[in-house]
């Protein structure tokens, strides 16, 4: 019956995924939007999102002898791609390579999400949230210290 299909085991774990990757790129997006960085609340939601989405939907295409794996190398090249798109030089400086790293990062939880290990993709993503604010505290704390930081911070 297409409503056992429709609303089933699968249909219910994708969901679980969907919520936990919105969850997670909800929290990371959120601090980035408060602090007025590249890459905000939308952004972070859509890529790990989208990341779960991807590998939960290649997983339930093909349970017996699907590979993940094919998919999940085009998200890492795709999103690599995304990446090298936000970085620029201006003036002799680079800038955007905080805003790389946090797409790949993303990337790697919701595909963590899509595997099926959410509880780990939250782990990750408070991890995260806790390294995110301590490396920025330190910045702020310390910043005498690194009189080049302040010019070469942009992102």
């Amino acid at each position: 019956m297409l409503t056992d299909h429709i609303f089933g085991p699968v249909f219910n774990a994708m969901m679980i995924d969907v919520f936990v990757a919105i969850l997670c790129g909800g929290a990371i997006g959120l601090e980035r939007q408060l602090r007025r960085r590249p890459a905000g609340l939308r952004v972070c939601i859509i890529v790990t999102l989208t990341c779960a989405l991807f590998v939960t939907l290649a997983d339930a295409a093909s349970p017996e002898d699907g590979d993940v794996t094919r998919i999940m190398a085009g998200i890492v090249t795709g999103v690599g791609f995304l990446g090298a798109g936000v970085i620029f030089s201006n003036a002799g400086q680079v800038q955007g390579i905080t805003t790389a790293s946090l797409i790949w990062a993303l990337a790697a939880i919701g595909m963590t999400i899509g595997l099926g290990y959410p509880v780990t993709a939250i782990i990750t993503t408070a991890l995260f949230m806790l390294l995110i604010i301590i490396i920025g505290w330190a910045e702020r704390r310390f910043r005498w210290l690194m009189p080049e930081a302040e010019s070469q911070h942009k992102d």
